[in-house]
């Protein structure tokens, strides 16, 4: 499924219209009380004293309540050993795509030019593909690099013994050149390397196999637990240590569920798994102005709250950003809850940034203060959170990546000023996740680096490649790196067996967890890894965390 396809679906959901699903909150507004610092508490007794509102202590807590009685108090957080790799330095394999098995359309060309006399193309549509054989040796960490050549920026599936395992981008539209996929684990034997159309229009002349040239090792998850932020409250500190200690030796289970506790997929997982993700990801895009000038009403700041206040789990929050009024196109196919695609918004985010259309500068200066005001509830209650907003911009596909890169790095850092030093936002967690190292604002102002995967059905590969890639070639400093969103679980034995021991992982709704969200749909994951994910002795779940309020920093 093609991300575009699979944003409409997400987007539409998660930005409809919504109704006040909280019997006890009545016609009143809720507001999400003040931690007891006197800071903090001043804050709270004011918003109160200007609403004349009840404080969520009358609304999230009475439906409900704390749930968490005991905290792990005992996790191992003793290194974890690195999987070893036997492949000799100066090890190399070619393979020839010309000798490979053909399906669909693929064919072969002679090209004496070739480093076998011939490539292959064809590999366009659904069922295209060439399978190449190799007996390997040892093992352990390969690189894979495959010889093409088609236009710049196609992006192709690589399957190892019948599994996607990652993808290729091919630069070079006239020469065969360079394409890697590195840092592959292979056993001692036979396996199957193959190439299946995401794009498609490509020649393919070879893969030739090398010895993984930039392992991860022990530094990748040594990161230091210091903040983009230097001003940032306890307890985000507290909750930023954590993820660091834990860091390699095992990942958060992470799940998206637009109405937390009160979700279908908090009840299903749970229910039939025996254990519950602890890590909640939640879209803020109700809030945008876009969104609140055709009515959108959002619980998202309430249902955090109970997430970490009274469930003791952690919050991931992202932003499908709604174009303002006067920028969404809102007619036609193109309704003004899609405007956060770039086909059904008006926005020329270079024209905004370079100080052309001082208008919709200042409009977007006003969502990011608007959308400030609702993260401060969180903050005022003590509430941090890991924040990915702009996300996904080298796909092209949202209004904040149908620009110029520089733009989309000033919006980035125009947004992390303001939200950081206008509004003293002190409870984000920065999370980027913009998948291209030449979108990336700087390792000042990003505190975690994320990556989206959507492999297809039954793909439980730990896409040890993409981590690798992100390990090595993004900023200067060491990030801690998850998997941001998912369409199919990973095998954690291959998580952790291939050294891609990703942070945490966060599964999109419907389709990927729930079916019309009723019943667990196991088109993507299924029930039986589902379960083991969830049961993993090297995934924690929300009843294996610690206390993370009070969480040591020393």
């Amino acid at each position: 499924m093609s991300d575009k396809f699979r944003r409409a679906a997400a987007g539409i959901c998660a930005l409809t219209i919504t109704a006040c699903v909280f019997s006890a909150c009545g016609d009143k507004a809720v507001n999400v009380p003040s931690d007891n610092s006197s800071e903090t508490q001043a804050s709270g007794e004011a918003s109160a004293a200007e609403g004349g509102s009840e404080t969520v202590d009358d609304g999230i807590n009475a439906i409900f309540g704390d749930i968490r009685t005991e905290y792990n108090e005992n996790l191992d957080l003793s290194d974890y050993a690195l999987t070893a790799s036997d492949v000799p330095a100066d090890f190399s394999l070619t393979l020839e795509a010309e000798d490979g098995v053909l399906t669909g359309s693929a064919v072969t060309h002679d090209m004496p030019e070739a480093s076998g006399g011939g490539y292959i193309n064809g590999v366009n549509l659904e069922g295209d593909s060439v399978t190449m054989t190799a007996e390997i040796p040892y093992s352990g960490f390969y690189d894979l690099n495959f010889m093409t050549k088609g236009s710049a920026g196609r992006v192709n599936n690589v399957l190892a013994d019948d599994m996607k395992i990652g993808d290729i981008t091919t630069n070079s539209p006239e020469l065969f050149g360079d394409t890697p996929l590195n840092n592959i684990y292979f056993e001692e034997g036979t396996h199957t390397i193959a190439i299946t159309p995401s794009w498609g229009y490509i020649d393919i002349d070879c893969v030739t196999l090398t010895a993984a040239s930039q392992p991860i090792t022990e530094d990748t998850y040594k990161v230091t637990p210091t903040l983009s932020n230097p001003n940032a409250d306890e307890n985000t500190k507290r909750l930023f240590k954590f993820l660091c200690d834990v860091y390699g030796k095992y990942s958060l289970a992470g799940q998206y569920a637009d109405e937390g506790r009160a979700s279908s997929e908090y009840e299903k997982i749970t229910a039939k798994t025996g254990k519950t993700f602890a890590v909640l990801g939640l879209d803020v895009g109700n809030y945008s102005l876009g969104s609140k000038a055709h009515g959108t009403e959002s619980r998202t700041v309430e249902y955090a709250y109970d997430w970490y206040k009274n469930a003791g789990g952690i919050v991931q929050l992202c932003w499908h950003w709604t174009s303002p009024e006067d920028y969404a196109v809102n007619s036609g196919d193109q309704p003004w809850y899609s405007s956060f695609y770039k086909e059904a918004s008006n926005i020329d985010l270079d024209k905004i940034m370079n100080g052309e259309d001082e208008k919709g500068y200042q409009l977007l200066m006003d969502d990011i203060d608007n959308m400030a005001t609702e993260l401060a509830r969180l903050r005022d209650a003590g509430i941090p959170v890991l924040w990915r907003p702009l996300h996904e911009a080298s796909g092209g596909w949202f209004w904040w990546g149908d620009c110029e890169t520089e733009s989309y790095k000033k919006l980035w850092n125009v947004m992390y000023d303001k939200m950081t030093n206008e509004h003293n936002l002190t409870n984000l967690i920065w999370v980027w996740n913009g998948q291209d190292p030449a979108w990336y604002p700087g390792d000042e102002t990003v505190d975690i680096h994320g990556w989206d995967i959507y492999a297809g059905n039954h793909v439980d590969s730990s896409q040890s490649g993409r981590f690798a890639d992100m390990a090595a070639n993004y900023g200067e400093k060491t990030k801690l790196i998850a998997l941001t969103e998912n369409g199919c679980v990973m095998d954690p034995d291959k998580v952790m067996r291939d050294n891609a021991r990703w942070l945490f992982w966060g599964t999109w709704s419907d389709p990927f967890t729930m079916k019309l969200g009723v019943v667990i749909n196991d088109e993507y994951t299924t029930i039986e890894l589902l379960t083991k994910a969830y049961n993993h002795e090297r995934v924690l779940t929300l009843d294996e965390l610690p206390d993370i309020k009070n969480y040591p920093l020393d």
